[in-house]
């Protein structure tokens, strides 16, 4: 059968419907419907939009031509000259067409090229107009195609599917050489443009997600080879790496982190390992720039070794302390300059705790309870160059037995009933980099100081229901109000680890062996609780002030703070007097001069008044304001003492 023909068998099939049922039904449909639509048969240009409206459908579908593009053009390699491949979008509209420059023109020229527009209704039967009608694939070969412009082409067709609706098609034309073999020729493309369509749709649906982890993800990921050469960057990590987005995947990472820099040693020496590591606290150089990050890279493996290589993990350094902060729910938040005192003896040991601040060795605090240990340690924290790196803090007393390892330690998914699905970090894990202080170390049961000191020693930690350690770079301070050297006499502790933990002592005095701080303390925890509980600025009445200087105060500052918070929520006056605080230190009454309490109390206040008066000369609405009260209430004041 030649051309004449093939022409022939196409306007018989116009004039006898009779002999249009042996078409394929799909086909015969189509046709039914062309008919309907008014396409005229004799058909030779399709409609074609406006450059403007082309431009517009292309910026449109423009993450589709990107994608679809070099697949096509992989696609023309495998076929000869006289063939096009074409790329629509949803509307049936012809976005670009790919090819030998001589088909490619004679397609434009012929009228069916860039803009033109194959939907049913418009062009009648042929294959893009089924294929976005069925939403499948098809072939529509020569007299099967309703109108002239179609009957010499074999046309081959597949919708591009995403997320469940069909959003373009890809097509490829060329010429019937040998119509007896129409069927091999449309076999042949059809199989062609699905594995082409299909490869375009996963490609878009890797491209969205890729979209979707660059948008949601603040970590930087990025995958290397064998041979360390890039296989892929995500936005973030361009952002942590101050690079400009581009294509690097050509790129090597000794490209991107110069090797020959000291300063990216470590980085180097970490990324050579041939294991998985999580959270290494790194300083990449780019540009003259530091750069803080911690890193968790894991390994993995492909038949091809070009293709194996890893996959690391980048993020802020400052990012993962503040979610360690707020999963640990604390944080060093006190340093030296909130610290009071001017008692030589405890002077000199705030001038050793700033020393050691320093220094990465171990600190033990040692000191009655109430004395400011914590403080102590926060400050240190925050005066070290672990400043920026979490301060974990973990009271070793308050910890049930039982559950003291795991908190330390973390443990692994199943290490034992109750285990949260996942395992769970440790406090060592979390305080890496950082600052973990071990408050009432005295009170830590004997099998636990000796897996404390095996992680001192090791410089690691292994999970409960784990055998893989876990490398940690982590400063301890320690604390505790116990005796630890009658403590090693009776066994309670093991020497080791006091000597483990003591590389730096440091005692801190009580609060009754630095008297002359007492005056100064009270006055800074009166303005600060006053301002925390809303409160007017109050004072202390003599006879308090020389009853705090007599009282020992066994709870040390914690004490006093919280003598003083009593005092102030219970006062209605501006004037803390004994009766309010003779309660917390009865038996130190008998130290306070030989004058009854009661009258003390009284005395006092009008002593006070009487002094302000003075001050003021008599002036009461000034005196009245000095001392925080209203004029009515300095009134009857005076009338109690007779000041009037």
């Amino acid at each position: 059968m030649d051309r004449i023909n093939h022409r022939q068998r196409w306007e018989t099939l116009h004039e006898n419907r009779r002999l249009r049922q042996s078409l394929r039904p799909e086909i015969r449909d189509s046709w039914e419907r062309s008919y309907q639509y008014g396409v005229l048969s004799e058909l030779r240009d399709l409609p074609v939009c406006t450059n403007e409206q082309l431009r517009l459908a292309r910026h449109k579908s423009s993450f589709l031509l990107d994608t679809a593009l070099p697949i096509m053009e992989n696609l023309m390699d495998c076929l000869v000259p006289g063939y096009v491949a074409m790329l629509f979008n949803n509307n049936a509209c012809v976005l670009s067409v790919v090819g030998d420059a001589v088909t490619v023109k004679q397609v434009n020229e012929a009228g069916f090229g860039e803009g033109s527009l194959w939907d049913e209704s418009i062009a009648g039967t042929n294959a893009a107009a089924l294929g976005f009608n069925l939403a499948r694939p098809i072939s529509v070969n020569g007299y099967e195609n309703f109108a002239l412009f179609g009957i010499e082409k074999s046309h081959s067709f597949a919708p591009i599917i995403d997320q469940q609706r069909v959003v373009g098609g890809i097509s490829v034309i060329g010429p019937i050489i040998n119509p007896e073999d129409m069927g091999n020729t449309g076999n042949h493309t059809l199989g062609m443009v699905v594995a082409a369509a299909r490869h375009i749709g996963s490609k878009k649906v890797f491209a969205r997600y890729n979209e979707i982890l660059n948008q949601s993800m603040n970590e930087g990921v990025l995958v290397i080879n064998s041979q360390n050469r890039i296989v892929y960057m995500n936005k973030s990590c361009y952002r942590l790496l101050k690079l400009r987005e581009g294509n690097i995947c050509s790129f090597t990472l000794d490209e991107l982190v110069d090797k020959s820099k000291s300063d990216n040693y470590y980085f180097w020496q970490i990324i050579s390992r041939d294991c998985v590591f999580a959270d290494e606290s790194v300083t990449i150089v780019k540009n003259g720039e530091k750069l803080r990050l911690s890193v968790t890279s894991t390994p993995f493996d492909a038949p091809d070794m070009y293709f194996a290589g890893r996959v690391i993990v980048l993020q802020e350094e400052e990012r993962i302390n503040r979610l360690i902060r707020n999963y640990v729910g604390g944080e060093a938040k006190l340093s030296f300059a909130d610290i009071i005192g001017q008692d030589p003896r405890f002077e000199q040991v705030i001038k050793y705790a700033k020393s050691a601040a320093s220094s990465n060795s171990n600190i033990l605090l040692l000191g009655e309870s109430g004395t400011g240990k914590d403080i102590i340690a926060q400050a240190m924290h925050n005066d070290s160059p672990r400043r920026n790196n979490p301060f974990v803090a973990i009271n070793c007393a308050a910890i049930p037995r039982e559950l003291i390892a795991s908190e330390l330690f973390g443990y692994d998914d199943g290490a034992f009933t109750g285990a949260r699905k996942g395992g769970n970090m440790g406090k060592f894990e979390l305080a890496s980099q950082g600052t973990i202080f071990l408050d009432e170390i005295g009170d830590m049961p004997l099998d636990m100081q000796a897996s404390l000191l095996r992680v001192i020693e090791d410089k690691s930690v292994r999970r409960l229901g784990s055998n893989k350690l876990i490398p940690i770079n982590v400063r301890i301070v320690a604390a505790t109000n116990k005796d630890l050297e009658t403590e090693i006499r009776r066994n309670r502790f093991r020497r080791d680890l006091y000597y483990r933990l003591g590389v730096i002592r440091i005692c801190i005095p009580p609060l009754r062996e630095r008297r002359e701080d007492i005056p100064l303390l009270t006055d800074h925890s009166l303005e600060s609780l006053c301002e925390r509980l809303n409160k007017p600025l109050k004072k202390l009445a003599p006879e308090v002030e020389q009853a705090f200087l007599e009282y020992d105060w066994p709870g040390n500052v914690r004490e006093l703070q919280n003598v003083l918070e009593g005092a102030i929520q219970m006062s209605n006056d501006p004037i803390i007097t004994f009766d309010l605080i003779s309660f917390y230190i009865t038996n130190q009454l008998e130290n306070i001069p030989n004058v009854p309490i009661v009258q003390a109390v009284s005395h006092s206040e009008e002593d006070l008044i009487l002094s302000y008066l003075q001050e003021y000369q008599y002036n009461k609405a000034k005196t009245a304001e000095a001392l925080g009260i209203s004029r009515k209430t300095l009134y009857k004041r005076l009338r109690k003492y007779d000041l009037m």
